[in-house]
């Protein structure tokens, strides 16, 4: 292998595992995660039952941020259902997909928006009612790229005094099929701050991690890792979620090589 490639000095990472709640497996993962170093923020779904073990777990590690990933596309909300549901429910009442959300979006009557913002408080008030309050906010399946869930999600970051939320552009992705990648636009109006870039380590398992560092080194500004993390085995897994155990182990293994090259690179972790 050649030298490494220079790295920015004005990088700086979070590495955030998403989707911790969905069963203790995974908070057990996320937990042994950044003991080791290789996790920096938890993102908390509160509208699963594990959400509980997850916030008993994780409200104590050092230097763990830990925040909520609000979800309206997988799982049940957690508020009463009312006559607007079917723009966002299936029969049995569990939430639709990620893309009739998106698609749907276009078309939401005012009660029903007034219901997902009622269901997202509801959710973040899971998360302070046991005397915690999140850190940052990221959404499930990226849904605040919606302009309309967009604004919602930014009120709630005010109201409840989050440090930071997920970048929303998907311009500011580091996929490695995004060609027009610009960093997030921020508003000098908003208290919290948003990340300059994010990637899916989801999105670059299938490439070469030498490959991946190279192109985190060379950013400039602070970068979002995403991670699904979870155990091999995982037996208290929701059946009904189409990205499995196995698939988000395979994640788990990349990130720690990815980590562990970028760290051999002098890039703080």
């Amino acid at each position: 292998m050649g030298a490494w490639p220079r790295v920015n000095p004005m990088l700086r990472l979070i590495i955030t595992a998403d989707d911790c709640g969905l069963s203790e497996g995974i908070n057990q993962s996320i937990h042994d995660l950044h003991g080791r170093g290789y996790l920096t923020a938890a993102s908390v779904m509160t509208n699963f039952p594990a959400h509980r073990h997850a916030l008993e777990l994780l409200r104590d590690c050092p230097g763990l941020d830990l925040g909520i990933h609000l979800a309206l596309t997988d799982g049940h909300p957690v508020t009463a259902f009312d006559d607007h549901h079917p723009h966002l429910l299936n029969e049995d009442f569990s939430f639709r997909s990620n893309l009739s959300l998106y698609v749907r979006s276009h078309f939401f009557s005012a009660g029903a928006v007034d219901w997902i913002r009622r269901e997202l408080d509801a959710q973040m008030r899971r998360f302070t009612d046991v005397g915690l309050r999140p850190q940052h906010i990221s959404s499930h399946h990226h849904f605040h790229a919606i302009p309309l869930l967009r604004r919602i999600v930014h009120e709630l970051a005010e109201r409840y005094e989050v440090e930071w939320v997920r970048a929303h552009n998907f311009r500011a992705s580091l996929s490695p099929r995004n060609p027009f990648q610009r960093a997030q636009r921020k508003s000098p109006q908003s208290a919290f701050a948003m990340p300059d870039y994010m990637t899916a380590i989801q999105s670059h398992v299938t490439r070469p991690v030498d490959e991946f560092c190279a192109r985190i080194a060379g950013m400039d500004g602070t970068v979002e890792i995403v991670a699904h993390p979870s155990p091999a085995r995982d037996p208290d897994f929701p059946v009904d979620m189409h990205y499995g155990p196995r698939q988000r182990y395979i994640e788990t293994q990349y990130l720690i090589s990815a980590v562990d090259q970028l760290r051999a690179m002098g890039i703080a972790t």
